[in-house]
């Protein structure tokens, strides 16, 4: 510790205050001690630290499933933020199961965990926002806005979804679907936000047979897209609104046998390896997961720092990334 204070050109106190992320020391000096740390290895002895300031170093990322690729970037995106203050990250997949996420928080809450990021299954399951408001640690919540007394980091799905449907309705497309999660979360309705807009803004109808608000599972994806595409008057378009769904919607395009895009135009609700890799390459709604996932991990420093400062909130923008899985509408398919 001594050696990190003589190469960062400052006293032992502001070394212990910079690992303790102690408030009231200047950015100039923060960055110069956590330089010298890394420059000399240094590591410190997480368990006296963590007797001294009563608190277990560890941090915790609850969320639907980690399988999901986009979800696994904002994690290492906040693990990247918290690493230079000493803290570890556990996680664990809720499933979105409600029961799974109290059981969760109250073995988090034993564990003694210094923090909390979670993408809640609901915002109006009673017992789950009274464990999270009453919880004896600090909690940013992922995509989601309720209880609205704890700091969050939020995506504008509108915006996104707001500009997919009117590049489907300038292609010509009328009949545009959007399958997406339940509608209690605030992924949901922002998207279906941006749905009725860009209708209205094309003069469109908003047809409650072309939405589904379903679930964000994969299986929701395939099983929506079947039942759009089997009715009597199928989309030509279907937004796949979810991290997850496009997988399944592509699955029953081509079990019908459906040339993309000239039978049906399809726009995935977030960029994958998928998305960019298959042939034709899609159009995506995406969004910057590295900034969620800094400012998660800040918020949750922060709030360690300072418990009463004032509930925090980042909101970024999604945006439509034009590839090739959209195209003019060129005639009405017949069912067979």
């Amino acid at each position: 510790m001594r050696d990190v204070a003589l190469l960062a050109k400052v006293g032992l106190g502001t070394v212990s205050r910079v690992m303790n992320n102690h408030p009231n020391v200047s950015e100039d000096k923060r960055k110069r001690v956590q330089a010298a740390i890394l420059q000399l290895g240094y590591v410190p002895d997480i368990v006296a630290q963590s007797m001294r300031n009563h608190r277990s170093m560890t941090f915790a990322c609850v969320m639907r499933d980690f399988t999901v690729p986009v979800l696994s970037m904002f994690v290492d995106s906040m693990q990247k933020e918290i690493d230079a203050f000493g803290f570890s990250l556990t996680v664990a997949s809720s499933y979105h199961d409600s029961r799974r996420e109290m059981e969760l928080l109250r073995n988090l809450q034993q564990r003694r965990i210094d923090g909390l990021v979670i993408a809640t299954s609901s915002e109006d399951n009673p017992a789950v926002l009274k464990m999270l408001e009453e919880a004896p640690f600090p909690i940013v919540l992922l995509d989601r806005d309720v209880p609205e007394s704890l700091d969050a980091v939020t995506v504008n799905h509108a915006t996104g979804i707001h500009q997919a449907v009117l590049h489907l309705a300038d292609l010509g497309h009328r009949r545009i679907a959007i399958i997406s999660g339940e509608q209690g979360v605030h992924a949901t309705r922002s998207r279906l936000e941006g749905y009725r807009r860009g209708l209205k803004d094309r003069g469109l109808p908003y047809e409650p047979a072309l939405v589904r608000a379903v679930s964000f599972d994969r299986d929701a994806g395939f099983i929506e897209a079947g039942r759009l595409l089997d009715s009597e008057a199928p989309p030509t378009a279907i937004i796949a609104g979810g991290t997850s769904l496009l997988p399944g919607v592509i699955q029953a395009a081509r079990q019908r046998n459906l040339a993309l895009p000239e039978d049906l135009s399809i726009i995935g609700g977030a960029d994958s390896d998928l998305a960019l890799l298959s042939t034709p390459a899609f159009t995506v709604v995406r969004w910057n997961h590295d900034q969620l996932g800094k400012a998660a991990g800040r918020f949750l420093i922060d709030r360690l720092a300072d418990p009463q400062l004032a509930p925090r909130k980042l909101m970024v923008d999604a945006e439509l990334v034009l590839r090739g899985s959209c195209a003019p509408l060129r005639r009405r398919r017949q069912k067979a």
